[in-house]
């Protein structure tokens, strides 16, 4: 039996209290999901009713931008499901992009578990969707862990280094504290580069599945502080690791999120733009200084060159800077800053439904509005970026 846990924080009492909940999502970070069956790396997806057998040297990219509604990891069947047929007779909603952490994905070393992204891309294939996936490695909530369990060994480095939650002083024990993937040790780079392959054999040439995308490139608030060596080769691994996704999915849109820190990302998006690698954010914020000075400006340098994807997140419907006080943007504002100013093709707007507040709500009122664009981009840019060979409706 698989088992994979939804937990959403509830709103109890005061606005104050949910934006502290909601202040550290980091990209949607949630529950890390426990899953038991497994699944060889080089099983192959016959059994997918898109997935096509491809040429070598078949460089066509799968293109379909646009706006797609972004669920946390661990999000139950029945949510997923739910969502899928919300947008089911929406013309201007591309699909859904759902979230799973490492561990999700690869239980046991070399066991490999994608039924779940089968699941979902059946979901999506009945309503003419596309399933864009996330590959999680950081995780917020105390003593979570986001790398499979064989990773956190003397093997590897211990795989992970912990991240104190909110920033706060902890024990320094994982029951205050969550984790960030150690990318500066080269064998836990190579486990990940392994993970993004099999992925790819199986999911590259479906034509349900749009994209994959990893998470924030934002350190976090290391318990034991990196050196200076171990961010230089996590950036240079991080890159590596790129590159070696878009081998694994020629066909397909590879996303990297990023944001901080800002001496390291106008290298990480060098490095992108040179392998095809498209390029995304954790947030979407109207007024934010530190995102200005080091994300906003690159999606400039991006743009049109590589895929841009931000994302709306929890916090981005409360207030317009991290951190901020309350004061709800319009979600036609968040939609235009995304379109306008980042530049984006796809936009993933993340399903809150925090009681008693409801701003996905108002994003599916948008959508269903007379006045907002109904064409399949919702109103994105469609444009072939040009470090793609070429784009296609289907392989």
């Amino acid at each position: 039996m698989e088992i994979r846990l939804n937990m959403r924080p509830a709103l109890a009492g005061s606005l104050a209290s949910a934006l502290v909940l909601l202040a550290a999502c980091g990209g949607g970070d949630g529950t890390v999901s426990s899953q038991s069956s497994s699944m060889p790396a080089t099983v192959s997806a016959a059994g997918l009713d898109t997935a096509q057998a491809l040429t070598p040297g078949d460089t066509r990219v799968k293109w379909h931008p646009g706006h797609y509604v972004q669920l946390g990891a661990g999000a139950a069947d029945d949510l997923v499901q739910r969502t899928f047929k919300e947008i089911s007779s929406l013309s201007n909603v591309r699909g859904v992009q759902t979230r799973y952490m490492w561990r999700d994905l690869e239980p046991t070393k070399d066991g490999y578990d994608f039924s779940e992204i089968d699941k979902e891309l059946a979901m999506a294939q009945a309503v003419g969707k596309k399933l864009f996936i996330m590959v999680g490695t950081k995780v917020f909530s105390a003593g979570g862990r986001a790398l499979p369990d064989y990773m956190h060994t003397d093997e590897y480095g211990g795989g992970v280094y912990r991240i104190q939650i909110d920033a706060k002083d902890t024990l320094g024990t994982e029951a205050t504290t969550g984790e960030n993937i150690a990318m500066y040790v080269p064998a836990v780079r190579d486990r990940m580069i392994a993970l993004v392959t099999a992925l790819g054999q199986r999911y590259n040439g479906n034509n349900t599945f749009e994209g994959i995308g990893f998470n924030e490139t934002a350190l976090g608030q290391a318990v034991v502080p990196l050196t200076s060596t171990q961010k230089t080769d996590f950036f240079n691994n991080l890159a590596l690791m790129d590159a070696a996704a878009r081998r694994a999915f020629p066909n397909t849109v590879v996303m990297q999120f990023f944001n901080f820190p800002r001496i390291n990302m106008p290298g990480l998006v060098n490095s992108a733009l040179n392998n095809g690698v498209s390029l995304g954010g954790p947030d979407t914020f109207l007024n934010d200084s530190e995102l200005e000075l080091s994300a906003y400006p690159l999606y400039d340098t991006a743009a049109g060159k590589v895929a841009l994807g931000p994302s709306v997140q929890a916090e981005n419907y409360f207030t317009t800077y991290q951190g901020g006080p309350y004061a709800p943007p319009a979600v036609t504002d968040l939609y235009g800053f995304a379109k306008n100013r980042l530049h984006a093709n796809y936009i993933f707007w993340a399903k809150n439904l925090t009681a008693p507040l409801y701003p996905y709500t108002n994003v599916l009122n948008m959508f269903k509005s007379s006045t907002f664009p109904k064409d399949a981009a919702g109103g994105l840019t469609t444009t072939c970026p040009t470090t793609f060979a070429s784009c296609t409706n289907a392989l």
